[in-house]
């Protein structure tokens, strides 16, 4: 009851320092039973003013955090431990460039981005004025003030946080190092063969989103070009490391060889689910008519960002000046990614489309900041910043820039640099405006329009009231001269420059397709289509899309309540499993039936392939579980580490799987080395031609049981001969304070947990049109705000979402002007300046 109590008048000091109210129907923000705010206004300005004011009422030190993560501004609040952070960050973006876009809006889309910063900075002035009360804690704790915002903080969150990440992976580089090492190995035609098959340009039996009757279109059709390279310096390699970050997802103060070499262990341990992974994002499903029961469509998002305290996504409704939407987005974006209006829901996941290319300039002898391009040199462009460091001297960093792009390394010794090129730079605010935009389209051509501005690599879906369904490939893609191989670095002399972006009609795209519904889990979009530059990312057979796809192909209709229990079910599902127990079965159909080998299989073939906790003592059910995650590592071992020098095995050494020692931080997806794996086992009938032989001559049965045997001897060893007793202790699902950035945007002491960790999105959003009307969904834990005041007190929505979530629960949200009223619990209106 004094919690209750100490909540409930932390709200009325909130409310009792608003401003006054105005007249009705200026700007009005409607608060649901779920903290989640329903804003008012007639004008573009004012309904994002009314937007902005919420956010900071709500999320005040994320968004401070979440501005100075984007922009390189950590070291002046936090110290010299962030100083190369910002380093890094202030290298890889172009603050001319957005601001000049930014300055190019038309006036309309311009007043999203001012009305949004002065609501911001109409709570602001409250709090600073009032800081005893109002004050979010950590302001305190870490002994700093929020600034006010502008335009350009508005439209960095989204540049920072979705470009500048999901729409920058890019490991040519490294690729390059890997290709070299397995020449200098194995030979010259050994070397690339090992190279395609480990990165293989493209995989004719990857699963698609767009089924392979429905799109017949090329975008793409090159060659690997075998030209020689100059070899990747130590200085290019310093130049391009990644930090190193802790369990907790905060970043650690590491040299250069301690930060890689304990990325290469961390690799190697637990692939692409550990801190030195890479996010593995996103699920989604959109049931069409022709596949619906009882319904007209369905659209169940599930981004996977990764999970955090505050939410990494934030719910809002938008009600005025051709607005009615509801749905929530990361850091509260101005555009809102996963929603609906009452005519249509859209939704999205990771493209993986490769829109970014790295550069080789080489640098004039004479003076390294010259860069010869079309035969002479020229001058890069620089800019120097300063950095600003807390109890310090400040910082500056000189930053370059060529015809190509911002450099990612300059090695004036060796007289070489790279830069990246990236196909939406200069598009970066039309990407922002579009997705703000289509939720006001109505029908399938106007998002489909404003699908075709986005320049990010980034699936869009779709489903309306009649039970029309659609999907875009969307993003702006560069046509590569024949012979430049999108996987390594391409000359920066002009021999191998882009012929130019694109046009739409080519990207893949679907409208109702053939099988009546859409999944997808960031696969490949459609046959034919070339694989991404990442090692640690390709289109392959193996793909953890199939999880939905066979139930999706299990019967013929599904209810929503139907496609809700699918998204459970494949939250607990092993990705790996369907792909390999087979083979493990062919090794060993002609034991014995009393071969502990063969009985271990026979608990595999049991194995209903899920990984539950359902009578909730801490360990899995399952002791399949144990025993499958104790063999795929050993037989990626034994597959593998001979063939790959040095600690390149790390990149496909690990089966990706976490634990309690390292959770879950994304999503579980199948790894990089285990997609070569069952292309080395299909032999003949993979869709990647297999010129080099990882078995080495031996038949791949003898590898398969070897593995098995040190398996079995691990986990009897570990657990004791009785499979009764073969159990993992369960991964918890961890919602860490530091962000997506490995910056801290809330109190150590904050990090939440629920029992076990699922394979699902950040947020889940379900969507359900009848013909007549809307209904929708959500779930978006641990809650809507992270307010804690200046006592410790917490918001009362800080965490309410949290048992929904662990129990696969979702809350209503609202969009008609009746049900927001029926479900208001607070109600506020505000005059603008």
């Amino acid at each position: 009851m004094h919690k209750t109590l100490k909540r409930t008048a932390l709200s009325a000091a909130i409310l009792t320092a608003l401003p006054l109210y105005a007249d009705a129907g200026e700007i009005t923000i409607k608060r649901d039973t779920w903290g989640v705010p329903h804003v008012y206004a007639d004008t573009t300005h004012d309904l994002f003013y009314g937007y902005g004011h919420s956010v900071a009422q709500d999320r005040l030190y994320q968004m401070e955090i979440s501005k100075r993560s984007t922009q390189g501004r950590m070291a002046e609040i936090l110290g010299t431990d962030y100083v190369e952070y910002d380093k890094k960050i202030r290298t890889n973006y172009d603050p001319l460039s957005i601001q000049r876009q930014i300055d190019a809006l038309d006036t309309d889309d311009r007043a999203i981005l001012d009305g949004y910063a002065k609501g911001m900075n109409a709570w602001i002035r409250q709090v600073l004025a009032q800081q005893d009360t109002l004050l979010p804690k950590q302001f305190s704790d870490n002994d700093f003030l929020p600034e006010e915002w502008t335009a350009f903080d508005v439209a960095m969150i989204f540049v920072g946080s979705l470009g500048n990440r999901f729409g920058d992976y890019n490991t040519e580089i490294e690729n390059q190092q890997l290709l070299d090492a397995l020449i200098e190995t194995h030979g010259e035609n050994n070397g690339w063969n090992i190279f395609n098959q480990l990165n293989p340009l493209n995989d004719s039996t990857a699963p698609t989103t767009i089924p392979k009757s429905d799109w017949s279109g090329t975008f793409d059709p090159r060659h690997p070009e075998l030209t020689k390279r100059p070899a990747i310096s130590d200085k290019t390699q310093q130049d391009i490391a990644r930090l190193a970050t802790g369990q907790d997802g905060a970043i650690l103060g590491l040299s250069h060889n301690e930060a890689r070499r304990y990325n290469e262990q961390q690799f190697h341990d637990y692939g692409l689910t550990g801190v030195a992974g890479y996010p593995q994002t996103s699920n989604m499903i959109v049931v069409g008519k022709k596949k619906a029961k009882g319904v007209n469509s369905i659209l169940l998002n599930g981004p996977q960002f990764g999970w955090y305290n505050p939410a990494y996504t934030y719910s809002i409704g938008l009600h005025g000046a051709g607005f009615n939407v509801v749905g929530n987005t990361p850091f509260a974006y101005p555009s809102i990614l996963f929603g609906n209006n009452e005519h249509i829901a859209w939704g999205s996941t990771w493209g993986a489309g490769d829109l970014v290319d790295i550069y080789r300039e080489s640098l004039n002898p004479d003076n390294p900041e010259e860069y010869l391009f079309q035969g002479r040199y020229r001058p890069m462009e620089t800019r120097t910043e300063t950095i600003r460091v807390k109890n310090a001297e400040a910082v500056t960093v000189k930053i370059h820039k060529t015809v190509h792009g911002l450099l990612v390394s300059h090695d004036a010794e060796n007289g070489i640099a790279y830069a990246k090129k990236r196909a939406w730079q200069g598009r970066e605010l039309a990407t922002l405006i579009a997705w703000t935009r289509q939720g006001q389209a109505k029908d399938h051509p106007e998002w489909l329009q404003q699908a075709s501005r986005s320049a990010l690599n980034i699936n869009w879906y779709y489903a309306d009231q009649a039970g029309n369904i659609g999907y875009v490939f969307a993003g702006k893609y560069p046509e590569r001269k024949p012979g430049h191989d999108n996987r390594l670095p391409a000359s920066g002399t002009g021999d191998q420059e882009w012929l130019g972006i694109k046009p739409f009609h080519r990207n893949p795209q679907v409208y109702n397709p053939s099988s009546g519904y859409i999944a997808n889990w960031n696969n490949k979009p459609a046959d034919d289509f070339l694989a991404p530059d990442m090692y640690w990312y390709s289109w392959s057979e193996a793909d953890r899309v199939d999880t939905m796809t066979a139930i999706m192909e299990s019967k013929d209709r599904f209810t929503p309540e139907d496609v809700k229990q699918m998204m459970e079910d494949v939250s607990y599902a092993d990705v790996n499993a369907r792909y390999f127990i087979p083979f493990l079965d062919d090794a060993t159909r002609s034991l014995p039936k009393d071969d502990e080998r063969r009985q271990a299989v026979a608990l595999l073939r049991e194995w209903a392939q899920t990984s539950h906790d359902k009578d909730r003592d801490g360990y899995y059910d399952e002791a399949a579980t144990t025993l499958f995650q104790a063999w795929l590592p050993d037989m990626l071992a034994l597959t593998f580490k001979d063939d790959l020098p040095g600690d390149f095995f790390n990149w496909y050494a690990s089966a990706g799987y976490p634990s309690p020692e390292s959770p879950l931080r994304s999503s579980l997806n199948v790894q990089p080395g285990t997609k070569a794996l069952l292309q080395a086992l299909r032999g003949s009938d993979a869709g990647v031609q297999q010129d080099y032989d990882f078995f080495n001559g031996h038949p791949a049965d003898e590898l398969i049981l070897a593995s098995l045997d040190s398996a079995l001897n691990k986990v009897k060893q570990a657990h004791g001969d009785s499979a009764a007793n073969w159990k993992l202790p369960v991964v918890p699902m961890r919602f860490f304070t530091n962000n997506f950035l490995g910056m801290p945007q809330a109190g150590s002491d904050e990090e939440k947990q629920t029992h076990i960790a699922m394979n699902r999105g950040t947020e889940n959003n379900l969507v359900i049109f009848n013909g007549r009307k809307v209904e929708s969904h959500e779930v978006v834990p641990p809650g809507q705000s992270g307010f804690i005041a200046p006592d410790g007190t917490p918001s009362p929505h800080y965490e309410d979402q949290l048992k929904l979530f662990e129990n696969f629960e979702y809350k209503r949200t609202w969009l008609m002007p009746e049900q927001v009223d029926a479900n208001t619990q607070s109600t506020l209106r505000l005059l603008t300046e």
